[in-house]
Order: C-alpha cells, then structure tokens, then sequence
C-alpha cells in the first residue's frame, strides 16, 4: 500500500501553511492561470515557491490544479512558461483536466507527476488504466463513485495512486459534464467560471403538464460530502489520498476539517479498523466548521437517491467553535554536532532524523593566544535558530581546550549547514527535467464538402430518418442497432452511453456490423482498446473536449479515426482549429448536465421506464430531464434547440469533414420537420426560416 496521504486545499498563502501545521500530508492549490477556481484570490508564482518551500521542509507535498480547458493561444503562448516556473520551484504534481495539457507535460516537463482530475469523470478502472498507459501517476476518481467501483478501479491498476474526495461541496453534474452554467449564463465551469445554477430553485412537471410535489424547490443541490465513517472501508479499497473540497473556504473550515480527518486516519493506522469510532463530537464540529443542509455519503454505497438533496435553500451553516484548533507555525526540530579540533577545520552538521543532513565547515582552529573559546561560547552561537523554521533537539559539541573560534566564523557555519540542509529538504538539490518549446504549427483549414451524420436515441426518431433520407451516417444507442441496420441505407454507428460504470460494462457490446463507435468518456475509450478495438474505427465524442490542437493532435496520435467538435468554442476560434477530422454539430438540444442523481426518482419515483420531466427555472426555461435508466443517469437539456444552419458558408470554410445532428429528446414529427430544414437551407442553400427561438450557443460569443 502506498503511503496514505490527507490533501487539503488552500486558497492563500496563509491557509497554505496552516494546514501543513494542521496536519496535511499536501496540500493543492490554484496560481494565477487555468485554475477552476478563477474567481478565488489564487497564488502568485512568488507565494506559491515559498508555498512549496515550507511544504517540503516540512516533508509534504504541493500540487498545483491546471484543470481548465485551454485555448490554442493560452497553450502555445502562455502554458509552457507558467509551468515552467513551477516546475523550477519544485512543484510536485500539476492537477489536469484537458487532454492537450496532460500530454503537453508529459512531454515537456517529464519528471513532474500528473495527476488526472476529477474533471476527466473517472469511473473504471479502463478509464484509470488509460491514463496510467499514457504516463499519469495518479487518478482522481469522480464523486459519485462507490466504494466497492474503487475497490476495482485499484485490482485493475494496483500501482496506480488513486485519491478521492472525502469532504465538502459536491456538484450534482458529474464533473466536467456541466454545461450548464456556461450555455445560461456565459460563465463555463470548464473555465473554472462556474456560477452555480443547481444552487437555484426549479419548479417540476410531468409529461403531462402536471406540477410534481417535491419536499423543496431546490432539487439540484446536493448536501456537503462527508466520508469520516467511512476512512477504513476507503482506505482498504485502495484509495491512498484523501481529498478535502475547498479552495474558496476560510482559513478555520480549512484547518478545522483537516485537524479532524488527521486524527481519524491516524487512529486507523495505530488501531486498525475494528477499534475505528468517530465520536458525535466530532461530527459536530465538522457540522460547525460548515455545511449544506447536512452531509450526505451517499455515493459511497448507494447509486443515487434524495436524501442527498437539499430540497431547501442551501445556505451554507456554519457555527463559531470555539474548539475550531490555534495553529502555531511548525518548527522542525534538527540535531546539531559541532566538531572544534585544533589544527582541523570547524565543523557544524545538522540532521532531522529523517537521513536529511545539512554540513558546513569554517577556517582551520588555531591554539588561543589570549581568550580560548569555551564550549559554552560554541553552544551560544550555533544555537541561534530563532528566525529559521528549525529549533534545536541534542546538541553534541567535540572540541579542545584552548581554542580560538571568532564568533562569525561560528555562525557563518550554522547559517551554511542551515542552508544546505534547507536545500536537502527542499528538494531544490534535483533539477528535473525540462525540454526546450516547439510551438504547434498549424498551417491552416482547407474548406471541404462535407458529409452529414445524425445521432438518435428512439425508435421514432430513426423512422424520421429513414422516411426523409439524404444522411450518409447514423449512430445509435445499442438496442437501436439491430432496427437501423435494417432500415437504414448508410453506415450504422453504436453510441455509447454518457458515463460507463462498473455495474453497465456487462451490457456494452460492439456489433461487427457496426461501421464504428462513438466513445464518450476516457473510461469507455480505455475499455476499447482494452478490447482491441480498431481506433480509426472511434469518433471521439464532443464530451471529450478536443478544445485546443495539442488535444485534437494526442487523439489523433493514438489513431483515434475521428473527434468532435466541443459546444464552447466560438467561430474565431474554430478558425484556428485543426478541423480536418472533425464532425462539428449543427443541430441539438445541448447537453447541460449529466447527473448520477435522479432528479427524476426523486420526483416522480423510480420506475425504470427511461421517464421525462421538464423543470423550470426563475427565467421561465423550461429545461427537459431525461432518464436513461439503461445506464441510470440523467441530462439536462437546454431549454431552446441549438441550430446553426443558416450559418453554412462560414462552417463551410473550416474545414470540417462532418456536420452532425444529435435527436435526443425529439418525437418523430419534430425530427422530421429538423431534418427538411436541414436539406433545404443547409444542403440545398435555400434561405433559412425558422419561427422558433433558438440558439447558436457560443458559435458568436464564445466563452472567456
């Protein structure tokens, strides 16, 4: 078993230091760049090396979160020396979301840990498997999680570090899957933007109009996560860091929160899990230090239910404790030995027990001619620790009578074998790796005809299909494909579900007649090639986030035969995108979150018949929940269709190989009617008229 380890946050420098005090094994945090967090204070490069610094003297660990999504022009003119920076401070992790930037490490900065963030949606141990092929050292596994899918995550790749989240806030979305935020307002928890509209209050409706009565309105918000019950079952299926929630949090929540869960997993190291008991006071503070309407730990045994809901306004409660721990500033403690030899030179070593040793030496000891230096003056002056983060255990002094030592000779020797020690602990002794930069050359789009591809989910959907014809190639979910490879006159792809679990991987299955597959998520990519599937026979989903060339380039290294077009880019950008082999979609109701919670359960109740409800924002959007009780998660759809057809000539000239049509929640009379618009005014050029509201996403705006 590796090492366990307690990993808090920090949002300053201050709360840094304090819970390394407290008891955090590392410690992550934000810099000033590509952080999910963009509203919080973050870490200037200045704080975070002396952040790194005091981490390492106190032998912990620093991990700097760089998992947003990265444009062409933020990675090729500002990534590489932002990192750069950190890996000479002596970085120990970079925390990453985009597919590009991972590489871009691995690549550039190749002794430097990445750790794959929760924002990847890691939910198998094929998913975990992949990213451990490609270099990660470690996976954060995404919250919704059981302890018994760790369990296997860890028997499938047991060298592989493995850390999950253990407290604070949870998203309802599985994260990296919300588009949420960005598509109502703008602001892209992608780009670390989120402005947090599960928080909000949702009225509920059935199919039939009907209003749903519900404990509350605020059916999108989960309760604040807590697992100090659980530490030993999550320790013993593998999980080795243990991850507190909280960047935007105060400097008491974040001390506070560490202190406790410190305590709890050095009791199951001293007494094992049979004698392992949290005490109701306990639990309480971590109620006082902050929460969401309660805790919930849900996830760790059960797939979904309401009790994790708040149902309520989900004002944070947080009480004053008075138990809340004063921190005092960590000294480590060294032992000192002097050696005053006459005619040798002076010398002074400095150890923490830990084989860490700092040595210096000064001038050559002569015979006193008048005053001899005493004992008492050398333990004086090689004592003088006081401005250091050091104070001094045994001291052990050798040294003849009738010596003479001036005084800054001493402690010029204490000040050196302080430093060198410093440096030992540190770290700064090993310089890693770092490969010079080769900007990405992109030499430009070249405008194509392009083919037409259209997703379904239903039956109807597929007659819709079939009855308008024109469509070179269809995808499907698996229990469509033996009906529309009969019905329909083109190539015939399997669309894989959203998010793969442990429990669904027995239901997947890849039909040889299948011309190919759309992958969704890293975990189902990972099981292909686990497979032996034929890559150039994948279409890597939008959900996969090809948003700069680095990640369209690594897909495409792996022989990936297609990507995806992601929803967040805009126009502009696309330009400066390599969309050679890329399917762009013109037309769908955007995916606005994939929740492993039922919203519709705990409504309406489970009755495993893939059922729909529509809710309702302050706004008036009527927002479609859709139930794929198959794979059992939820999505969101946004309210308004997403149409792009009358922008034809400006898609034209990106170079797009594919322009593709998602029916989701769509009957067979409005998918029809979509399909006829879509050969009138996008194939045949003829003038675009649609009387519905609509939108065109960020294909204007973009996303900052």
């Amino acid at each position: 078993m590796n090492q366990l380890e307690l990993l808090s946050p920090a949002g300053d420098l201050q709360i840094f230091k304090a819970v390394v005090d407290a008891g955090a094994d590392a410690v992550y945090f934000g810099g000033d760049l590509f952080g999910a967090r963009a509203y919080a204070k973050n870490f200037t490069i200045d704080e975070a090396a002396e952040a790194i610094k005091y981490a390492h003297l106190h032998g912990r660990k620093a991990y700097l979160t760089v998992n947003t999504l990265l444009k062409n022009l933020e990675i090729e003119e500002r990534l590489y020396p932002y990192l750069k920076a950190y890996v000479e401070n002596g970085i120990d992790a970079f925390i990453v979301q985009d597919f590009g930037v991972f590489n871009f490490i691995r690549e550039y900065f190749p002794d430097t840990h990445v750790h794959v963030s929760t924002q990847c949606s890691l939910c198998t141990g094929h998913g975990a498997k992949f990213f451990e092929d490609l270099g990660a050292k470690r996976i954060v596994t995404a919250r919704e999680l059981s302890i018994a899918e760790i369990a296997a995550i860890h028997k499938q790749c047991p060298e592989l570090e493995i850390e999950s989240f253990i407290h604070g806030a949870l998203c309802v979305c599985y994260s990296g899957q919300c588009l949420m935020s960005s598509i109502l307002g703008g602001r892209s928890g992608n780009r670390g933007r989120c402005a947090q509209p599960c928080r909000l209050p949702y009225e509920a409706f059935d199919e039939g109009g009907k209003k749903l009565k519900k404990k509350g309105n605020y059916i999108l918000s989960p309760k604040d996560f807590c697992t100090i019950n659980h530490l030993p079952e999550m320790i013993e299926a593998g999980v080795m860091s243990f991850k507190i929630e909280g960047r935007m949090k105060q400097l008491s929540y974040a001390t506070g929160v560490v202190s406790v869960y410190r305590k709890y997993i050095d009791e199951y190291l001293y007494k094992g899990a049979k004698n392992y008991s949290v005490s109701e006071e306990d639990i309480q503070k971590l109620l006082d230090f902050g929460n969401r309407s309660g805790f919930t730990d849900l996830y760790l045994n059960k797939h979904n239910g309401p009790e994790m809901i708040t149902f309520e306004a989900p004002s944070h409660t947080k009480t004053e404790v008075s138990a809340t721990p004063a921190v005092n500033a960590s000294k480590i403690k060294v032992d000192c030995r002097v050696r005053a030899v006459l005619g040798e030179e002076f010398q002074v070593t400095f150890t923490d027990g830990n084989e860490h040793k700092g040595f210096a030496s000064g001038n050559i000891i002569e015979a006193a001619s008048k005053k001899p230096t005493t004992k008492e003056d050398i333990e004086k002056a090689v004592s003088g620790l006081g401005n250091t983060i050091f104070e001094m255990g045994r001291l052990i002094i050798d040294c003849d009578e009738d010596i003479f030592l001036p005084v800054s000779v001493i402690k010029n020797a204490r000040r050196d074998a302080i430093e060198a020690l410093t440096k030992e602990l540190s770290g700064s002794n090993e310089a890693p790796t770092i490969n010079d930069f080769k900007p990405y050359k992109f030499v430009g789009n070249n405008q194509t005809q392009a083919s037409s591809f259209v997703t379904i989910s239903t039956k109807e959907q597929l007659e819709a299909v079939v009855a308008v014809g024109g469509i070179d190639r269809l995808a499907v979910p698996f229990n469509l494909f033996d009906e529309a490879i009969n019905a329909f006159d083109g190539e015939v792809y399997i669309y894989l579900p959203t998010v793969l679990r442990e429990d669904c991987l027995a239901k997947l299955k890849i039909d040889d007649r299948a011309a190919g597959v759309i992958a969704a998520s890293f975990d189902e990519l990972g099981w292909l090639h686990d497979l032996g599937y034929d890559s150039e026979k994948i279409i890597v989903d939008h959900r996969l986030y090809t948003f700069n060339n680095r990640s369209v380039n690594s897909f495409r290294k792996l022989d990936y035969g297609m990507d995806c077009i992601p929803y967040e880019l805009s126009l502009k950008e696309l330009k400066h995108r390599d969309n050679a082999r890329s399917q762009m979609i013109v037309y769908s109701r955007i995916p606005m979150m994939v929740t492993a919670n039922c919203t519709v359960k705990n409504t309406v109740g489970c009755k495993k018949n893939n059922d729909r409800i529509t809710i309702v924002d302050r706004k008036n959007e009527n927002l479609v929940v859709q139930c794929n009780c198959d794979y059992c998660y939820n999505t969101i759809y946004n309210s308004k269709k997403y149409i792009a057809f009358d922008m034809k000539n400006e898609l034209l000239g990106l170079g797009i190989k594919e322009f593709r049509l998602d029916f989701t929640v769509e009957d067979f009379k409005e998918t029809k009617n979509i399909l006829k618009l879509y050969k009138d005014s996008f194939i045949e050029g003829n003038n675009f008229r649609y009387n519905e509201d609509y939108t065109k996403g960020h294909l204007r705006r973009g996303v900052e």
